[in-house]
């Protein structure tokens, strides 16, 4: 972590602890002066926690943060529309006690996955209860004493003037850094399809999953080095989980049952098992084509040799960013006057817009008017995070209100809903990410 992003949190704690303690004493003594000194605050202190935030690759995995600090620090909207003096106590406490969790990690240079474990965690963790106010002056007392009471801040400086000192030595070997990161981001999102594929191991366990995927743990390979060291990513498959159920229960079960004789295309199919686990594949006729790099497709070939799909399946080559693998597609038998449901499943925010337009104008062009689409996009916000396995390597967003017509200028008709109205329950985010279903539009 940046020397003096630490140091800028540690004067960032040591200013706002008297703050918050006055906070709690106006909420003993006068809720609504409490909840009114609590919006000053966040107000004064919202371009400091944002730098803060961005410090960490991935905040939302320490303890129970709120996505909804990293996306609006302020959330004036719930505060105003709150029901009851508990719920107004909920939201201030939860958020003083997120801001705290935040500034405590960034102080003592830890990333999410190794705030488990430390006093701050063992004292926050002694309630299941964010929303009691009385829990925020015990974690203040863990900041004094290991922060601002601390040497910390010195420790810190002398760090600061080593790493400013050593920076041209290591600007000699700049080209090798960044010729190993560029390497590492290529194999980001192959690693990504492991980790979806870990995602649905961990479903397979549960007593009532919502997808039954027996070939997960073959593909996924051996987790536990990965896991072991980010234990937060355990926990936070359920946007995949959902979304790849909501595919399957709310748009292809009943797109088997209606056409007679279909495609199915998967564009970024990744580790997907669905040529081998989707039982409505075997009613009526369908051609099923996965569409990926050449090392994924090697890949996934090896470890499921021998198993049978559920229907006709082809395998395509080629990189999606560019239209190379569409003559590829042709020449594999793909019928423009067959219908055809193409799936983008977490895949578009991934590719800059401009490339994802054209690829949405390319595929309702070579597809009959009533094939139909799936994709899901992010909201602009969180892919500005810059944080976590996924997210971190989004690219852009949409407002809700201006999908439709994006997508209308590609050449489909579509709807979209909130991942949230689809949750069953599970943890999705809140309203960061939309499902984007429709058809090919009349004229193209």
């Amino acid at each position: 972590m940046d020397p003096e992003l630490q140091i800028f949190a540690i004067e960032f704690a040591k200013k706002v602890i008297p703050e918050i303690e006055e906070i709690v004493e106006d909420y003993k003594r006068d809720p609504e002066q409490g909840l009114s000194a609590y919006l000053d605050f966040i107000k004064r202190v919202k371009s400091s926690l944002e730098k803060i935030v961005k410090g960490l690759r991935d905040p939302v995995s320490i303890g129970h943060i709120s996505p909804r600090l990293l996306r609006d620090p302020l959330s004036i909207g719930l505060m105003v529309n709150r029901k009851s003096l508990e719920e107004e106590e909920a939201h201030v406490a939860g958020y003083l006690k997120a801001i705290l969790q935040l500034v405590y990690c960034v102080s003592k240079g830890l990333e999410g996955w190794q705030f488990s474990g430390t006093s701050f965690y063992e004292e926050s963790i002694k309630t299941q209860s964010i929303g009691k106010i009385s829990i925020i002056p015990s974690l203040v007392q863990i900041m004094r004493q290991e922060i601002v009471e601390s040497d910390s801040f010195e420790q810190f400086k002398t760090v600061l003037k080593k790493s400013k000192s050593t920076k041209r030595k290591e600007s000699i070997d700049v080209n090798k850094t960044q010729s190993k990161k560029l390497d590492d981001e290529k194999l980001a999102i192959p690693f990504t399809a492991r980790l979806l594929a870990f995602y649905r191991t961990q479903e397979y366990k549960n007593d009532d999953p919502l997808i039954v995927d027996p070939f997960a743990e073959r593909l996924a390979g051996d987790m536990t080095s990965y896991i072991n060291k980010h234990k937060f990513v355990a926990g936070k498959g359920d946007y995949p989980i959902v979304r790849s159920y909501y595919i399957e229960k709310n748009l292809l079960t009943s797109w088997c049952n209606t056409y007679t004789k279909s495609q199915i295309v998967l564009l970024g199919a990744g580790l997907d098992t669905r040529a081998y686990r989707f039982k409505p594949l075997q009613i009526n006729t369908h051609t099923l084509y996965e569409i990926d790099f050449s090392i994924m497709n090697r890949y996934k070939e090896e470890i499921l040799q021998g198993e049978q799909p559920l229907c006709d399946l082809v395998r395509i080559s080629g990189d999606i960013s560019n239209h190379d693998w569409i003559s590829h597609l042709m020449k594999s038998g793909f019928s423009g006057d067959i219908p055809t449901f193409w799936v983008l499943e977490g895949l578009v925010y991934y590719l800059e817009q401009e490339v994802v337009a054209s690829l949405l104008k390319k595929i309702a062009e070579i597809s009959t008017e009533n094939s139909q689409i799936f994709v899901d996009v992010c909201v602009p916000i969180l892919a500005e995070l810059n944080f976590g396995p996924f997210s971190k390597y989004f690219k852009w967003g949409l407002d809700k209100n201006a999908v439709p017509s994006f997508f209308a200028k590609t050449g489909w008709k579509v709807s979209c809903s909130f991942a949230d109205d689809y949750d069953q329950g599970r943890d999705v985010g809140q309203k960061g990410l939309i499902f984007v279903r429709g058809a090919r539009a009349i004229s193209v």
